[in-house]
């Protein structure tokens, strides 16, 4: 009875390891998400000015005199989106510090099962490795500043 009893907890265990490296693997790939946010945020900044400013082209400057403060609005939204973008650029190394370490913990967890094989996982965790390291160094170079 003990060794029934001892097979099925580490069958359990097994399962929850697998569990477990599912969700490192979704919290790396979230991460790695929340990395090129700080970037995204910039290119919506840039996209809202872009948008106020054909409105005035294609209003031929009337939309100053239906909203007389249009100017104001815009520089709004852009400040909006430039705090959020400030966030996420300030916090880059704590995002891809936890998409690596998420990432590598789930390789390590996919890999020990021997019942089935996580192929796609396995490559989608690989994959987030490379492209976080690559991120990393691109942002220490300067090259988003």
């Amino acid at each position: 009875m003990q060794a029934r009893t001892t097979q099925l907890s580490k069958n359990d265990f097994k399962c929850f390891l697998i569990r477990l490296g599912k969700i490192f693997s979704n919290i790396s790939i979230f991460s790695l998400i929340l990395c090129f946010c700080g970037i995204l945020s910039f290119v919506a900044t840039a996209f809202i000015l872009l948008i106020g400013l054909t409105i005035i082209l294609l209003t031929i400057g009337t939309i100053f005199i239906v909203v007389p403060n249009y100017f104001e609005i815009i520089m709004s939204a852009s400040q909006i989106s430039a705090k959020i973008s400030a966030f996420f650029l300030e916090n880059f190394y704590i995002f891809v510090s936890i998409a690596i370490v998420g990432a590598i913990l789930s390789l390590v967890l996919l890999l020990l099962d021997k019942r089935t094989k996580h192929t796609a996982r396995i490559v989608v965790s690989s994959i987030v490795i490379a492209v976080a390291i690559i991120t990393i160094i691109v942002f220490a170079l300067g090259v988003g500043k």
